[in-house]
C-alpha cells in the first residue's frame, strides 16, 4: 500500500526543488589556462576590485591567464571571472570574447573569456 503525502507537502517539496533549480542554474562558472609566460603574481581575496578592459591598456603588464566563463542573464559576466582574476592575482581582464549561445532545449547561455593581467610597477618593470 503506497502512502499518500498531503497536497501541501508535496507543493513544498516542487517549490524548494525549483528554487535549488533556479540556484544552480542562476551562477556562471569559469575555468583558467595559465599563460604560457609564465608570470605568476601574489593570489588577491575573491572579491577583489578588478578592471574590465575591451581593449589592451596603454601602460605595461604580464599576461597572467586565460579566463573562460559560462553565465546565465541572471548574473552579472564580470562576476563569473572575478573569482578567478583574483586568485590569479589579477589587476585587469582583457575581454576577448562575450557572446550568447543560443539553445532550442533551454535558456540562453553566454560566454565571456579574457585575459588576466597583471601591471607592472617599478619593481617588477622588465
Amino acid at each position: 500500500m503506497t502512502r499518500r503525502l498531503p497536497p501541501a507537502i508535496v507543493l513544498v517539496s516542487v517549490t524548494l526543488a525549483s528554487v535549488t533549480v533556479t540556484a544552480a542554474c542562476g551562477s556562471g562558472s569559469a575555468s583558467v589556462k595559465p599563460s604560457p609566460s609564465g608570470a605568476k603574481a601574489e593570489p588577491r581575496p575573491p572579491d577583489c576590485a578588478v578592471e574590465f578592459l575591451r581593449n589592451p591598456p596603454s601602460r605595461k603588464y604580464d599576461e597572467l591567464g586565460d579566463i573562460y566563463g559560462y553565465y546565465s542573464k541572471e548574473v552579472e559576466p564580470q562576476d563569473v571571472l572575478r573569482e578567478k582574476a583574483c586568485s590569479l592575482g589579477a589587476d585587469a581582464v582583457i575581454v576577448t570574447k562575450d557572446f550568447v549561445i543560443s539553445s532550442v532545449s533551454g535558456p540562453d547561455r553566454k560566454s565571456i573569456a579574457g585575459t588576466a593581467i597583471k601591471y607592472r610597477t617599478s619593481n617588477n618593470a622588465r
